[in-house]
């Protein structure tokens, strides 16, 4: 039983990376096709459908009154993507920032953490919050969607005639592999975390560190795998584009569906007095290397690394680390 499940977990992984090859393949075309950057593509499309794990464990955790597991997941995801994930692409190539990742997907990822902890210094998620949330989320569309239009790079023109023909009959089989390829995403990311969960199970993790270590962890597996993948192909603006919007639509969108399908309870004062702030000044931090010569390096990515070990730590060792905001 427990070599079925670790084969299972490796049968996971292997869609999640075959599946996220696919997805990076065809932002390109489909960027083309609406005469838009593949950073829109990422961010109004990848990033939304690559969050449908975390939609998926924390609607449910909610649904079924686990608000410990449900918002434990959104911040440990997004904590994950940050550090966790970001470190790593940065390690294997050093992270060229476009100016609108930084300008505006940075800024809108530290304002909906700080909105969060706001919300929620009564110590709950309302329906009320919830409804905020997912209505905070339609401004940053809009600007996304507004510098598309404002766009004026020129893009490469081709021989029109056939070789646009060819293309128009080709888009929607990118259309299609696109969807399927994110589905595969989905899949292998749900494989990889039922049987990781398992394990999890077995120690007997507390609900909120398994919301905000395993379950944040597998969940994040798709944006993983799509960020790397792009790293490789030296595509840093969909790397940090999928991170940061995908952060941006979990904090905001994922979580503010929980709070309206089930008001959140947020009884252990840890997810306020550490990991929210934690991860608010994560942000902060990387937004502050990011800055600095529109470049992330090596040196930064192990410092971030350095505070997700710090992270994990923290809902491993009992009673946590000593460090209060």
């Amino acid at each position: 039983m427990l070599f079925l499940s670790f084969f299972l977990f490796l049968v996971g992984i292997a869609i999640l990376w075959f599946s996220s090859e696919i997805v990076i393949r065809n932002i390109g075309p489909i960027a083309k096709f609406f005469g838009v950057k593949e950073l829109v593509v990422t961010i109004l499309g990848v990033s939304v459908l690559s969050s449908l794990p975390e939609l998926s464990v924390s609607a449910f955790s909610a649904a079924k009154g686990n608000a410990d597991i449900s918002i434990g997941n959104v911040i440990g995801s997004n904590f994950v993507t940050l550090t966790f994930v970001t470190a790593l692409c940065a390690f294997i190539v050093p992270l060229s920032i476009k100016p609108e990742i930084k300008d505006r997907e940075s800024s809108w990822m530290i304002l909906s953490t700080v909105i969060i902890l706001l919300l929620a210094s009564d110590k709950q998620l309302s329906r009320a919050d919830g409804v905020i949330l997912i209505l905070l989320y339609i401004p940053y569309i809009f600007s996304v969607i507004k510098e598309a239009k404002n766009d004026t790079t020129p893009h490469v023109e081709e021989n029109k005639d056939s070789t646009t023909d060819k293309k128009k009959n080709k888009i929607w089989l990118n259309f299609l592999l696109e969807i399927v390829a994110i589905v595969g995403v989905i899949i292998g990311a749900d494989i990889a975390l039922n049987n990781g969960q398992k394990f999890g199970e077995m120690l007997g993790i507390p609900p909120l560190a398994l919301g905000a270590i395993l379950f944040a962890f597998g969940t994040s597996l798709p944006e993983l795998a799509i960020a790397v993948s792009a790293t490789l192909k030296k595509k840093a603006e969909i790397t940090l584009g999928e991170i940061y919007s995908s952060n941006i639509f979990t904090a905001l969108v994922v979580l503010g569906i929980c709070s309206v399908i089930a008001p959140l309870n947020l009884a252990d004062m840890a997810i306020l007095n550490f990991d929210i702030p934690f991860l608010i000044f994560a942000g902060v931090l990387v937004q502050l290397f990011i800055t600095t010569g529109l470049k992330f390096s090596r040196i930064e990515a192990f410092l971030i690394l350095i505070l997700y070990v710090v992270f994990v730590l923290n809902h491993v060792i009992p009673g946590g680390i000593p460090i209060k905001f």
